[in-house]
């Protein structure tokens, strides 16, 4: 069972943060204090009602427009920034590798598909593989 309560403001986003802590709340994703890497957040509290975990989302107006505006991106990246830190450094090292901002896509990729370096190669199949691209896999 899930359930949502959207605020106007900062000020009654504190009063509702505190009503539904007050209420005994299992537990508490505070998604405010660590917003998602599209900048998108809310607070996800968890009840126990009859033995049925119960989630209540609390959001502000102006953030919901805003994730509306922005999922698109998420479930583009969401594979990309999936796993550990270890994981999501490993890919941005990889990006941060074939990158060169003086440079368009074409001769970006026409750079690497040239190269000799096989961790590269490896790296970038992998990381595309990973993202759920089979066509730029194959």
């Amino acid at each position: 069972v899930r359930a949502s309560i959207v605020v106007a403001n900062e000020d009654q986003l504190i009063f509702v943060a505190r009503a539904l802590h007050n209420e005994g709340a299992v537990r508490l994703k505070n998604r405010f204090k660590e917003p998602l890497f599209t900048g998108y957040s809310d607070a996800l509290y968890n009840f126990k009602v009859d033995d049925i975990v119960c989630e209540v989302q609390l959001h502000v107006s102006a953030i919901v427009a805003h994730k509306e505006e922005s999922h698109h991106y998420y479930v583009c990246f969401r594979s990309f920034f999936a796993g550990n830190v270890a994981a999501c450094e490993k890919r941005i090292a990889t990006l941060e590798t074939c990158i060169d901002p003086d440079a368009d896509l074409q001769s970006m990729l026409w750079w690497m598909l040239m190269s000799k370096d096989k961790d590269l190669i490896y790296n970038m199949y992998t990381l595309v593989d990973e993202m759920g691209d089979y066509n730029l896999c194959e």
